[in-house]
């Protein structure tokens, strides 16, 4: 199977066990803004970004580690060492956790916080199992795990909000029993305790894996900083109420967001696959030229049809939100352009560079935070974040330029910037009709742009099928 296709194909399967839960995202946004005021729903955000900032500490984001060196795993026996000295680091820093959080609270009293504390655990095992489905190539298993955990977070929503009325503790009991089910599930199905062997428990493997990892702290902590901080500052200066009606605008950035983690998880294999092939420069080229045509021409159509959905799925309370969204979109295609160049990172072991790039974003993203918050509220927020990705997006072509060559169409990257700026303007414009006839030149720039793109996706599809009649034939 060509690379382009085997890329292709992964992110299918990514598509189908992500696209359930960060669609539920958006689905169920009408549950939480009618349950749930802005200041609760600010509250569970800020719960939720705490978790994410501790996560990286705690594991040593030793889950990439782990990833990166499964792949390479020649035999069951390596594969048994990798996660063997893997867990011990990651269930060792988990226990001090807890054994210092349990000690805190005594003296240290905070809403929800053996709920918290519980999140946290349950959440940081079911990302290191999956995580090890997903190095030992059982993509499919990966991706059936992220239905389960869907299926199992909206049930408990609807009966922890709505039946029984709980609001935050709700929110936070559905993904304590999500991340549970799931966890649960990937070992019934892998096995993976069985992996664990103390034999192979080295120090000096231990020290390779933390050394590989420990880079890439600082990066998911300067991703926090770029969110979890915006929201700090947010709720400091404007209140928690403006902190919920931040985190409802970013529900719908979240949608392109979801589709730039499913290509990124199919990403990182491809470009530490081919990462030695002698014609990676033209792959990763081609790559992503179509990956900027695709981020700018989705943006277009989410502009032009946000508003008229916003009048659907968020409570009058929440609709304000509307006007904070466009630099969030310009955030996410960013976002996703330093992921993209991030994954160079994993393919060549320097993850040093990831942690020079994300610092620099993340200061950036502070102190712009700090100077444009007090004077235009949650636009600064949305102003910060955007300015933090491009900042991040920048260093890191020029830190990778020697391993990780790209030319990028600067043509096309003019184009669709300009068009993209000319939407983002038109937004604020109030009229229904202007809104139609943006929505219709949107799909058509999309189609245009895409074609390449559109074909090939058609050509592998017609090639699926056409198989599969010749199976049942």
């Amino acid at each position: 199977m060509g690379r382009e296709k085997t890329l292709f194909k992964n992110s299918l399967i990514y598509l189908i066990g992500n696209f359930g839960s960060k669609f539920l995202g958006i689905l169920i946004i009408p549950l939480y803004t009618h349950y749930l005021n802005t200041e609760q729903f600010g509250y569970f955000d800020l719960v939720v970004s705490y978790i994410t900032l501790l996560t990286p500490l705690v594991t040593f984001q030793i889950t990439d580690a782990l990833y990166r060196y499964l792949l390479d795993s020649k035999d069951s026996r390596e594969s048994s060492k990798i996660i063997t000295n893997s867990y011990t680091i990651m269930l060792l820093n988990l226990l001090i956790l807890n054994l210092f959080l349990v000690i805190l609270f005594q003296f240290v009293d905070f809403n929800y916080k053996y709920l918290f504390l519980i999140q946290l655990d349950t959440l940081i095992l079911y990302t290191i199992w999956i995580q090890t489905a997903r190095g030992l190539k059982q993509i499919f298993l990966y991706s059936v795990s992220g239905v389960i955990f869907t299926v199992v977070s909206l049930v408990s929503n609807l009966f922890f909000i709505i039946v029984l009325e709980y609001k935050v503790n709700g929110l936070i009991l559905s993904n304590i029993i999500a991340a549970a089910v799931t966890f649960i599930y990937v070992e019934y199905k892998l096995r993976l305790i069985n992996y664990f062997n103390f034999k192979y428990i080295s120090r000096k493997f231990n020290l390779k894996l933390i050394k590989f990892s420990l880079p890439l702290i600082p990066n998911v902590v300067s991703w926090w900083v770029m969110n979890g901080s915006v929201r700090t500052l947010l709720t400091h200066y404007e209140g928690m109420q403006a902190n919920g009606l931040f985190a409802i605008a970013n529900k719908f950035p979240s949608i392109l967001l979801m589709l730039n983690t499913i290509f990124s998880l199919a990403w990182q294999e491809s470009v530490i696959t081919e990462s030695k092939s002698k014609d990676n420069k033209e792959f990763y080229t081609k790559m992503f030229n179509y990956y900027i045509i695709f981020q700018f021409t989705g943006v277009i159509i989410f502009l032009s049809i946000t508003k008229f959905l916003m009048q659907f799925l968020v409570d009058e309370s929440y609709y304000i939100s509307w006007t904070y969204i466009p630099f969030l979109y310009l955030a996410t295609i960013f976002s996703g352009f330093s992921s993209f160049y991030g994954a160079s990172y994993l393919s060549s072991e320097k993850t040093m560079g990831s942690f020079y790039t994300s610092v620099l974003g993340a200061v950036v993203n502070l102190i712009v935070s700090i100077c444009l918050i007090p004077v235009i509220g949650i636009q600064g927020a949305c102003v910060a974040t955007m300015f933090a990705f491009l900042t991040m997006w920048i260093a890191r072509i020029i830190n990778t330029r020697k391993y990780f060559k790209i030319n990028i169409n600067i043509k096309t990257l003019v184009e669709l910037s300009i068009i993209t700026a000319v939407y983002v303007y038109l937004y604020y414009y109030e009229n229904t009709i202007l809104e139609f006839i943006l929505f219709i030149l949107a799909l058509i720039i999309f189609a245009l742009y895409n074609k390449k793109l559109l074909l090939k996706v058609k050509q592998v599809l017609f090639n699926k099928v056409k198989l599969l009649n010749k199976i049942k034939a």
